[in-house]
């Protein structure tokens, strides 16, 4: 992919994950910016997009994991930049096993804005009733793990970029049970 692609990907992406365009457009978009112009060609490589959004995998103990945090107490929240709509997330992880443990879900296509602009963390906090002070973050961007730390959040970095600076850096998910960050009586927010 040339950085031109790049580029106009992100630009792209940028609209979609705040709303601007919905998801057909978004795909739409990505299949006419490698210069595919065909009605059929540009439907074909919508579907291709679809099928891939459907191929998701998620890292190993992450459904035992969200689910002992659950048991334990904790309220669980997702705060994501997506294009994808909720239900269809929420279809992701009932696939994975734990689409029932989430107590609020955030999604910067439904608020018009991205992490790491505090909105979206607070609006998350704002549905589940709790402090900043009282919620931890995983990430793994730096840029999102600033923003939920400019705001007061504990911050836990996973499958973490280079430079990503957070409170606690765990290598495997289960990790994230061992993380002493808030009483079990706190909140944990992903």
């Amino acid at each position: 992919i040339s950085p031109n692609h790049v580029q106009n990907k992100k630009a792209i992406e940028y609209r979609a994950y705040r709303g601007e365009i919905n998801h057909d457009e978004y795909r739409e978009s990505i299949v006419r910016m490698y210069g595919i112009t065909q009605p059929e060609q540009v439907a074909r490589g919508k579907q291709a997009l679809i099928d891939d959004d459907c191929n998701v995998a998620f890292f190993e103990g992450v459904p035992e994991t969200l689910r002992a945090l659950k048991e334990q107490g904790y309220l669980l929240a997702v705060v994501t930049d997506t294009a994808n709509s909720i239900s269809a997330k929420l279809d992701w992880f009932e696939r994975g096993g734990f689409g029932h443990v989430w107590d609020s879900i955030t999604s910067s296509m439904e608020l018009g804005t991205r992490k790491p602009d505090p909105k979206i963390y607070r609006a998350a906090l704002d549905q589940l009733g709790v402090d900043a002070a009282r919620a931890a973050f995983v990430g793994h961007k730096t840029t999102e793990l600033e923003g939920a730390k400019a705001i007061g959040m504990n911050t836990i970095a996973f499958n973490y970029e280079e430079d990503a600076k957070a409170d606690f850096f765990i290598e495997k998910f289960s990790d994230l049970l061992e993380v002493p960050i808030v009483p079990v009586t706190g909140k944990i927010l992903q």
